[in-house]
């Protein structure tokens, strides 16, 4: 067995390791579901995409199908790296698909919202 001493924080404590020389036992791996793939669908000419300007993980849809959003009006929270950015439209026009809700995992540059 070693002794060492560790300083954190301006506090010393004394540690003492084990080697060990041979390891017995397994691993177990566990099936991981992948997170769905939502395929990004064409918009109709003319549409206007409010897209993901990160990846995380949406917090909040702050519109609903058929509101009309201005330029600049937050529609969105999305959390990345611990913090909450809210997305701002791009564009006036009104909302006429939701393409990610409360909880999804987004990708960078993918469609959030669509407007008309």
């Amino acid at each position: 067995m070693k002794v060492y001493k560790v300083k954190v924080n301006g506090k010393v404590y004394e540690v003492e390791i084990e080697a060990v020389d041979e390891v017995n036992g397994s691993i177990k791996a566990e099936a991981v579901a992948a997170a769905p793939v939502r395929e990004n669908k064409p918009v109709s000419e003319g549409a206007k995409i409010v897209a993901a300007p990160i990846t995380g993980k949406v917090l909040e849809i702050k519109v609903k199908v058929g509101d009309v959003v201005k330029k600049g009006q937050t529609v969105a929270v999305i959390e990345a790296m611990k913090l909450e950015n809210e997305i701002q439209s791009a564009y006036d026009g009104k909302v006429v698909e939701i393409r990610a809700g409360k909880g999804d995992d987004i990708r960078n540059k993918e469609a959030l919202i669509v407007l008309e």
